[in-house]
C-alpha cells in the first residue's frame, strides 16, 4: 500500500469541512430548512473528519503548506460551537496532535495565507496591520471607524476564533513577536466589534495572547493602551445575552494586562485598577445593570481578581463594596438573590475583608448582620440546593471577620456572646467555628 495519497483526496475533505457561514447566526435561525441543512452538515463533517484522519495516517510527514491547510480546516472543530459534535472535536484534536507541528513556520503560514486575507477589507483604524503597532492617529479620520464596520466579511467565517485560539495557545513566548502583526489585527477587530458575542471571543483570544506576550512588546507597540481601552468598553455592554460572560472574561483580562505592563505599587497600576473597580464595576455595572441579577453576580464573581491586586487600595471603595456585597445575603422580597449569587457575594466579601483588613472593624456590624440574617434563613428553609455549601461560606466569613478585627477583639467577643445567648442552638454552629479559629490564631 502506498504511503502517499493524492493531494486531491485531502483537498476534497478540506472543501467539505469549510464551516457554513449560516452557523454565525445559528441561535437566531428559525427557518426549518436551514436548521435541517446545518444539522445534516454537522453529522457529515464527523464522517469527513474520520476519513481525513485515516488518509493522513497513511501519508508521510506533511510539509508546512499542507500542515497549515490541515490546521485551518480542522482546528475549526476545537471548540464548543453549534457546528461541533463532541465526537468531531475528539477527532479534530487527534488529527491536530498527530499531523500538525505547531512551529512558528506552520503558524505563520496559516495566519498569513488564511487569516490575514479575510481582514484586508476591514483594516482596524487604530492599527498598522503590517506591524501590529498602534497608529499615532486613527486611519480615515474621525469617521474612519464607519468604514471599518462596513461589510465585515470576516463574520462569514464563524470558525475563525477557534483557529486563532488554537494558534495563540501554541505560540511560544520566544517567537510571539514574529507573529505579532498577524495576531493583533484580528484580535482587535473582534474585541472592538459592536456585537457583544464577537467582543467576548476577542477578549478570550486577548487573554490567551497575554499569557505569552512580553510586557515590553505590549508597551513598545502601544497595544497595551488599545487593549486596556477596549476591555474597559466591554464593561459597558450591559444588556446582551453575553454580558455576564463578557464581564467574567474582560475583568480578569484587564487585571492580567495591568499586572503585565505596570510595576507593583506604582501609581499607574493603582490608577488602572481603581478605574476598573471604581468606574467599570461600581460606577457602571452596579448603577446601570442593577435590575439584572445575572450581570450583578458576574460582577461579584470578578471582585476577588481585582482586590487581590489592588490590596489595601480597595479601602477607598468600601462604602460601595460592603453594602453591595452584603445586600444579596439579606432575605428580602426585593432581593430574590439565588444561592449562586449569595455564594459569589460571600466570596467577594471575604476577598475584600482580607485586602482591607485594617478598616473592616468599622463595617463589622453590617457584615455580621447580613451573615446572621442569611444563616437564619438557611436554617429555616433546609439544606438543599447548595445551601450546605452556603453555610460553609458563612462560617468561613464569620471566622475571617474575627481574624481581621483584632483591633476590637474584646468587642467582637462580647458581640458574639450576646448573639449566642439569644439562641445557642441556632447560632452556635456559626459562631463556634469563629471561636475555634480564634483559638488557632
Amino acid at each position: 500500500m502506498s504511503s502517499e495519497l493524492p493531494a486531491e483526496d485531502i483537498s476534497v475533505a478540506f472543501v467539505e469541512l469549510a464551516v457554513p457561514s449560516e452557523f454565525a447566526n445559528y441561535d437566531e435561525t428559525t427557518a426549518s430548512d436551514t436548521i435541517v441543512h446545518l444539522e445534516t452538515w454537522k453529522r457529515k463533517a464527523y464522517t469527513v473528519l474520520s476519513s481525513l484522519r485515516d488518509q493522513l495516517r497513511a501519508r508521510a510527514a506533511l510539509d508546512t503548506r499542507t500542515q497549515a491547510e490541515v490546521l485551518w480546516y480542522v482546528a475549526a472543530f476545537d471548540g464548543e460551537d453549534p457546528w461541533v459534535l463532541e465526537e468531531s472535536r475528539e477527532l479534530a484534536l487527534d488529527i491536530l496532535s498527530s499531523s500538525v507541528s505547531p512551529t512558528s513556520d506552520t503558524l505563520e503560514r496559516v495566519l498569513r495565507d488564511f487569516v490575514k486575507p479575510i481582514f484586508q477589507r476591514n483594516p482596524h483604524p487604530l492599527l498598522n496591520v503590517e506591524t501590529g503597532r498602534k497608529l499615532p492617529r486613527a486611519a480615515g479620520g474621525p469617521l474612519g471607524h464607519l468604514d471599518y464596520l462596513e461589510g465585515q466579511e470576516w463574520k462569514a467565517q464563524p470558525a475563525l476564533p477557534n483557529v486563532l485560539s488554537w494558534c495563540i495557545s501554541r505560540t511560544d513566548s520566544r517567537f510571539v513577536e514574529r507573529l505579532w502583526h498577524l495576531y493583533i489585527p484580528p484580535i482587535m477587530t473582534f474585541l472592538d466589534d459592536h456585537q457583544a458575542k464577537y467582543k467576548l471571543r476577542g477578549v478570550r483570544m486577548a487573554s490567551l495572547l497575554l499569557r505569552v506576550a512580553p510586557p515590553d512588546l505590549l508597551r513598545r507597540t502601544g497595544v497595551d493602551t488599545l487593549l486596556l481601552n477596549s476591555l474597559k468598553i466591554c464593561l459597558t455592554f450591559l444588556h446582551n445575552p453575553e454580558t455576564p460572560d463578557l464581564i467574567r472574561a474582560a475583568v480578569p483580562a484587564s487585571v492580567q494586562l495591568t499586572e503585565l505592563t505596570t510595576a507593583p505599587a506604582s501609581s499607574s497600576r493603582f490608577e488602572q485598577l481603581c478605574s476598573l473597580l471604581g468606574d467599570g464595576i461600581i460606577g457602571n455595572i452596579w448603577v446601570y445593570a442593577s435590575r439584572y441579577p445575572e450581570t450583578l453576580q458576574a460582577s461579584t464573581d470578578v471582585i476577588p481578581d481585582v482586590v487581590r491586586v489592588l490590596e489595601i487600595g480597595a479601602v477607598r471603595y468600601l462604602k460601595a463594596l460592603i453594602p453591595q456585597l452584603t445586600f444579596p445575603l439579606v432575605p428580602d422580597p426585593a432581593n430574590g438573590a439565588s444561592i449562586g449569587y449569595k455564594l459569589s457575594s460571600l466570596r467577594a466579601l471575604q476577598a475584600v475583608m482580607e485586602a482591607c483588613a485594617p478598616r473592616i472593624h468599622r463595617w463589622r456590624g453590617m457584615i455580621l448582620g447580613a451573615i446572621l440574617n442569611c444563616w437564619t434563613d438557611l436554617v429555616e428553609t433546609g439544606e438543599a440546593d447548595g445551601r450546605v455549601e452556603l453555610k460553609g461560606e458563612l462560617q468561613s466569613a464569620c471566622m475571617l471577620l474575627t481574624k481581621v478585627c483584632q483591633l476590637v477583639e474584646s468587642e467582637i467577643e462580647v458581640e458574639y456572646q450576646r448573639i449566642l445567648d439569644l439562641d445557642p442552638g441556632l447560632f452556635g454552629p456559626l459562631l463556634q467555628s469563629a471561636d475555634a479559629m480564634e483559638v488557632l490564631t
